[in-house]
């Protein structure tokens, strides 16, 4: 129960707020996240956690991760025996860890939540213990999220989440599927099938000799699985955008993107979530159909803007 979403009926209210049934007797909700318009008997929808005393409790609030789930986290806080991270409850979640660095308050760490002895929440740092092997070869050049959680001599090694894939090719034959679908998967994975059952998150690898920029941890990347290795690990290279996603950044920025050619990869891929390479491809093709242009940037000496046609 801890961990987890739960819809319990109310039975009582007091001075601390409202009483839940539960399988566990009666939890708080207190009173800062009790509507008022609730009655005895009615239902709510909480989240059941363990408070600064160790209590089982309820909170209206929505957690950034549920048990059994991989995701990235912001570090808020650190002591002597690991991190303090921004659950997106009022409860911090520890995630334990040997030798804990302050530098890493406001970065973020991928963790899987799962629970201590004592039946706390904790965010575990050994995600590739929860990640399955591949196998199925339909998957091969599918386009989904990945969550980058480390740095490895290759390259990084990234949590990708099938699970909804998997269902989405067994329906494909019969409802014609778009993959466009199945292709924007949660930015925090939600990889609860990661413990068992169908699908689930598996280990890709983004080599560094194929990337123009570096990723950081924690960050999610739209990418294609191009191999499945023996062992059932993937190897990832990004996605190649369409046209559509530079006229949606366009559109994003009045018509007119500050780049051009000579615009280094970073900047590239910090406006654009795309290579230099799919850049030049894309724009290139919009300036021969005549629906955008180079013309001289107001900012940037020497260099050009790329804007749409009738665009200011």
């Amino acid at each position: 129960m801890v961990g987890t979403l739960q819809n319990l009926k109310i039975t009582r209210f007091s001075q601390y707020g409202a009483f839940l049934e539960s399988e566990r007797g009666e939890i708080l909700l207190p009173k800062k996240f009790v509507d008022r318009a609730l009655g005895v008997g009615e239902r709510v929808r909480v989240f059941v956690m363990r408070d600064s005393e160790d209590r089982i409790v309820a909170t209206t609030q929505i957690p950034r991760l549920m048990l059994g789930e991989i995701g990235a986290l912001e570090v808020v806080d650190s002591n002597a025996y690991g991190y303090f991270a921004d659950l997106g409850v009022d409860k911090h979640l520890f995630i334990p860890h040997k030798s804990p660095k302050r530098a890493m308050i406001g970065q973020k760490l991928v963790v899987f939540l799962t629970l201590d002895k004592q039946e706390r929440l904790i965010g575990k740092l050994g995600i590739k213990e929860h990640l399955r092997a591949c196998r199925d070869r339909r998957l091969l050049g599918r386009e989904v999220s990945a969550l980058v959680f480390e740095r490895t001599l290759l390259g990084f090694g990234c949590v990708v989440e099938i699970g909804a894939l998997d269902s989405a090719l067994d329906s494909e034959r019969t409802d014609g599927l778009d993959s466009k679908r199945v292709g924007g998967l949660d930015s925090q994975m939600r990889a609860s099938r990661a413990r068992g059952g169908r699908g689930g998150a598996h280990y890709g690898l983004l080599y560094a000799s194929e990337l123009a920029y570096t990723p950081q941890i924690g960050e999610s990347l739209a990418v294609r699985l191009k191999h499945i290795r023996s062992d059932g690990k993937l190897d990832l290279s990004l996605a190649v955008r369409g046209e559509s996603s530079l006229i949606e950044a366009l559109a994003r920025h009045n018509g007119r993107l500050e780049l051009d050619f000579k615009s280094s990869s970073e900047e590239v891929f910090a406006l654009l979530r795309m290579s230099k390479k799919n850049f030049k491809t894309l724009a290139n093709k919009l300036v021969r159909e005549g629906r955008a242009r180079f013309v001289d940037s107001n900012v940037r000496s020497g260099c050009k803007a790329f804007v749409l046609e009738g665009a200011v």
